[in-house]
């Protein structure tokens, strides 16, 4: 199998339709934004990230990669539990020092650290950490029921971006190959890009439209292009965007070509997609928040999938393997 996140299809072929010919999906089971909502006296939600460890810096993009999904489903993460499966040549050292910045970034989010386990295995050539974040939803949140999420979803919404692409993924080349980078720029536009890890939370813009009806879709592995296409699929429709709308940082277009990868499919976690017939409203108090946010297109009726470039169209590309997934192996 391709390294990497599984496709939407993929995830449909060998997750989703073996447990339908078994039993019924669970109400509120969100297979197209990777977690479950479960209805107990609150509306709980569960989501899980997982990603190989090489330093500190994966682990914060596995703790906010499981807490955004949270976010998107305008709830608020309240626990955290941690699972970490290591190689035998594994230091403890190394461990203990990526539990006591899971703790400090637990601290700084206001978020309670549950369990902490880890394991050794010889099958294993690089560690691998797994986070489940576990959040309540707004009273009014609607589940993920088939095709139909909810009304923001209908053809005809404005879809705006908030953030701008790639900057999870052009944070870690910054940081891991800081060494390579100074051939060619600054050290203080390398450290700029390296402070894109800073930035991978989108608890602001949970906060910012709590009172505004609107979707939030998290972007995360394989970027916006791939965002784009899974939450297309996911509610069964179709798009229409101007490519040169998606906001993109100067350091990323740069590193970008440094590296020679596609920004658009490199990990934008810290950015997101968000549906709504109130665009205007949505700008304003992302605006207001502090949170960069442009229209970067609409959700159609028909199935196409447009992407838009000055006089040039084409159509949106089946997801493909994140950029970074396909650099470091």
């Amino acid at each position: 199998m391709r390294t990497g996140r599984y496709s939407y299809n993929a995830q449909q072929r060998s997750i989703v339709r073996p447990i339908k010919r078994v039993q019924k999906l669970a109400e509120g089971f969100a297979q197209n934004y990777d977690c479950a909502v479960i209805c107990h006296e609150k509306k709980e939600i569960v989501s899980e990230a997982m990603m190989t460890v090489s330093a500190k810096e994966d682990v914060a993009l596995t703790f906010y990669r499981a807490c955004n999904t949270v976010f998107a489903q305008r709830g608020c993460t309240k626990l955290v539990n941690v699972s970490f499966l290591w190689p035998e040549d594994s230091e403890e050292e190394f461990m203990a020092e990526l539990t006591g910045y899971i703790a400090a970034l637990c601290q700084k989010e206001a978020v309670k650290l549950g369990l902490v386990t880890a394991s050794v295995s010889s099958f294993v050539q690089k560690a691998v950490i797994s986070v489940t974040a576990v959040g309540y939803a707004n009273a009014d949140l609607t589940y993920n029921d088939d095709k139909n999420q909810n009304k923001t979803l209908q053809a005809g919404s404005t879809l705006c971006m908030a953030g701008h692409a790639g900057m999870a993924g052009i944070g870690l080349l910054a940081a891991y190959g800081e060494d390579a980078l100074t051939k060619q720029y600054t050290q203080g536009f390398i450290r700029q890009a390296q402070q894109f890890l800073d930035t991978l939370s989108i608890r602001h813009v949970k906060d910012a439209l709590e009172d505004i009806d609107a979707c939030v879709y998290p972007i995360q592995e394989g970027g916006v292009l791939n965002a784009l296409w899974n939450y297309a699929d996911g509610i069964g429709a179709g798009l229409d965007i101007d490519m040169r709308k998606i906001p993109i940082r100067q350091e990323s277009v740069e590193i970008s070509e440094f590296y020679g990868i596609n920004p658009y499919q490199l990990m934008g976690d810290g950015a997101c997609l968000i549906s709504s017939m109130q665009p205007e409203k949505v700008c304003a108090a992302l605006a207001k928040a502090g949170v960069s946010c442009v229209v970067i297109g609409q959700v159609t009726k028909e199935n196409a999938r447009v992407i838009r470039r000055d006089d040039e169209v084409r159509y949106l590309d089946k997801p493909a393997q994140d950029e970074l997934v396909r650099i470091r192996k």
